[in-house]
């Protein structure tokens, strides 16, 4: 019976979760409607991972010139971004763009590879098989890096790198069902109590793995099957936990320490190049890096139906900033990408674009 309600995800004889291949279009929506999570495979190529992860060593370098991805005595404390998430290695501030003044700090116009991840029509066609729907609008978020936490010179300065341990949380809070906004701008004139009736259609969460993640290097954890429990754990906390003042209003929530839900966490060990989609009813996080050499390395990225996108419309054509503020010089954008940033209507796209 416990087997059932915190059904154990099987992983596969080289240690990795298992995955699938982005023709397995079945497969793969079972094992996701089962676990709450799935893992597909090879969505970019092993060029593009190295691409994108110069990228975000490119960006540490902007932020400070002393950082040096050949030189570890240039990843402590007294270099390494302030901004980046010390619970989740979330590199520059929360993609909530309503709330930025200009685009220069979150650097995404120095990103092309960025961009073509997000475009990417096998991205876009995991998520459309799992939304069941072609309409999308997809988010524009962050990189995401951990340094190695028994690296020798974490050692030599006595620092801590390693990021939050047991790190489980919500960016949709089950009390008043609001979701999280990064990488989307919020919708005008929205109708709170609207939203707080009715949980509404799936939603999701991604990311795509830079590098090889191996358990000794972190990553991605959360409760499988939870989203089947997800009402349930609500109606039985909400005069509780979900009523205390720090708790009731917001939309990221953590998880109490002594909840049991915590013994069945499952840590998900993916290879590079790989999309992992979950549903935003699972509990999950990061759980640290603990190698002595290795980074961890991913592109958040997030799809949401367009024709029901319930708190949020496209960052760029929500927001104030010109359109050449977001893009790479020259970066010439995909008819996909123009839909899914919101640029063009999805019906006025031809249905090649649909189906890419």
């Amino acid at each position: 019976k416990m087997e059932e309600k915190y059904p154990k995800p099987p992983l596969q004889p080289d240690g990795y979760m298992k995955s699938f291949s982005v023709e397995e279009h079945e497969n793969y929506k079972n094992f996701f409607d089962t676990y709450g999570f799935v893992v597909i495979r090879d969505v970019i190529t092993e060029d593009e991972c190295a691409i994108s992860c110069d990228e975000v060593w490119a960006s540490l370098e902007q932020k400070d010139a002393e950082i040096d991805r050949n030189n570890p005595t240039t990843w402590t404390e007294q270099h390494w971004p302030k901004d980046i998430c010390r619970n989740g290695g979330f590199i520059n501030r929360f993609p909530y763009w309503k709330r930025l003044s200009n685009l220069k700090e979150i650097l995404v116009a120095n990103q092309p590879q960025a961009w073509k991840n997000r475009e990417s029509p096998v991205v876009y066609g995991a998520f459309r098989h799992i939304l069941s729907t072609s309409k999308l609008w997809g988010s524009i978020d962050r990189y995401g890096i951990m340094r190695p936490s028994n690296h020798d010179q974490q050692a030599v300065t006595g620092e801590k790198w390693s990021t939050k341990s047991q790190w489980l949380h919500w960016d949709l809070s089950p009390f008043h069902y609001g979701t999280s906004a990064a990488g989307f701008s919020p919708k005008q004139n929205l109708d709170f109590a609207a939203i707080k009736e009715d949980y509404g259609c799936l939603r999701v969460q991604g990311l795509i793995t830079l590098t090889d993640g191996p358990v000794r290097n972190g990553g991605f954890h959360c409760v499988p099957g939870f989203q089947h429990q997800f009402f349930k754990w609500r109606d039985d906390n909400i005069n509780g936990y979900g009523a205390r003042p720090d708790i009731r209003k917001r939309n990221f929530i953590e998880v109490p320490d002594d909840d049991p839900m915590r013994e069945h966490i499952c840590q998900v060990p993916m290879r590079k190049g790989s999309l992992l989609i979950w549903n935003s009813m699972l509990p999950h996080g990061n759980f640290p890096n603990q190698s002595d050499s290795e980074f961890r390395m991913v592109q958040y990225v997030k799809m949401i139906p367009s024709e029901n996108s319930r708190e949020f419309e496209p960052a760029i054509s929500a927001c104030s900033f010109n359109k050449s503020d977001w893009f790479p010089e020259d970066y010439q954008i995909s008819s996909l990408g123009k839909c899914l940033y919101g640029l063009q209507d999805w019906d006025d796209s031809n249905e090649e674009t649909e189906q890419e």
